[in-house]
């Protein structure tokens, strides 16, 4: 009789939360990062939902893992406070401000930019 060679093949690392995030990013054009109970998160919610601006709202409160995801957005944007905007999986800021003059969630759907940076390949 022969014996069956068993294949060993490398089991993959658990993902990062870096990954993670990365993966949760990469599910809609503009994702949100927001707080429950937070004026400045839905500020933002209104006002997309008023421009008919598609995006994924994702509560810090409702994660299971929710500091970690907070302490990775830290960590990777400098950004402690919410909402925490990406589009495309660029961060774009908060509610009125960005890591550059031009950015913020606000700023960035009145000069259309936003709209631009959603139809950008």
């Amino acid at each position: 009789t022969r014996c069956a060679r068993r294949r060993t093949e490398p089991i993959p690392p658990p993902p990062t939360m870096a990954s993670e995030l990365a993966s949760t990013l990469s599910k809609s054009d503009v994702v949100i990062l927001s707080s429950t109970g937070c004026p400045f998160c839905r500020k933002v919610t209104q006002a997309f939902a008023a421009k008919k601006v598609a995006f994924l709202e994702i509560d810090y409160d409702e994660l299971d893992d929710g500091d970690a995801v907070r302490a990775e957005v830290l960590k990777a944007h400098q950004m402690r406070s919410v909402p925490a905007v990406f589009v495309k999986g660029k961060f774009v800021g908060g509610c009125n401000d960005g890591p550059e003059p031009w950015m913020g969630a606000l700023p960035l759907l009145a000069s259309g930019k936003l709209e631009e940076m959603i139809a950008a390949k």
